[in-house]
């Protein structure tokens, strides 16, 4: 793109290309119009079938002494292992909090991919699983172990949330009655649903994503209209609303969409 060549001329012209990685990545699969298509995936940005979260991404290189390693990669590598990738990359987490005085994150949902990545000798592939996403608006929820994905509710239901309404993470916060199971190994198109033929997979599934219910705060769709609250002048940004001792105030009122 435009874009890239503008970045790779930059560098170049800095002198800084050979001491150069370059991580190029996207959030999500294009929209449902008629400027983009993911086919042969299913589906679009917005949407929990792989056409709307499985997504190209490459390292690059002039240096073969920053990335000697030339190939791809079936392993599975989420958005958020970055992190934890790049840390390492650039000296690892002591030398992170060296420079930053930041203690690194206990229990951080980032695997460091370095190796697989850098040097393509792994034998096995780091992460395995993936919680895509539990939406209590949509009353959809996704959760990926291994070559199976599995999806509940209406994946094409486009519906909002509603200014002041609170999203409990709870059973009743997702549509389980609509039930799609995936080998999206051998079949990433997602065009043969499995769930009738293993529902032992389906069940096991399932209970995971009952777990992480359990550990999540209720979802609210605008932030509370209190003092101190945000966006303001300070923070121009929206940030999670916890609950302090995770008391729920009298003024949080729960709903869900019919």
């Amino acid at each position: 793109s435009s874009g890239i060549n503008a970045e790779y001329g930059k560098f170049k012209e800095l002198g800084m290309w050979n001491n150069t990685l370059m991580l190029y990545m996207s959030d999500n699969g294009g929209l449902n119009d008629s400027y983009h298509s993911n086919r042969p995936l299913k589906g679009y940005k917005f949407q929990q079938f792989e056409g709307g979260i499985r997504t190209p991404a490459f390292l690059y290189s002039a240096n073969q002494d920053i990335l000697a390693v030339r190939g791809r990669t079936a392993c599975y590598v989420h958005i958020s292992d970055w992190y934890s990738t790049l840390v390492e990359f650039t000296g690892g987490w002591d030398a992170y909090t060296a420079s930053t005085g930041k203690v690194p994150i206990s229990e951080l949902d980032s695997i460091n991919q370095l190796e697989l990545l850098i040097t393509g000798e792994l034998d096995t592939c780091q992460r395995t699983e993936i919680m895509v996403n539990i939406d209590p608006v949509r009353r959809t929820a996704v959760y990926i172990k291994e070559d199976f994905k599995l999806l509940f509710g209406n994946q094409w239901d486009h519906a909002k949330c509603k200014t002041n309404l609170f999203y409990p993470f709870n059973v009743s916060g997702v549509d389980w009655s609509i039930v799609q199971l995936y080998n999206i190994t051998g079949d990433a198109a997602e065009t043969t649903n499995l769930a009738e033929y293993y529902p032992d997979v389906v069940q096991q599934l399932y209970e995971v994503i009952l777990l992480f219910m359990d550990a999540q705060e209720p979802l609210k769709c605008q932030l509370p209209d209190v003092d101190n609250s945000f966006p303001n002048e300070v923070v121009p940004f929206c940030l999670p609303w916890d609950f302090p001792d995770g008391v729920t105030p009298s003024w949080a009122t729960y709903a869900l969409l019919d």
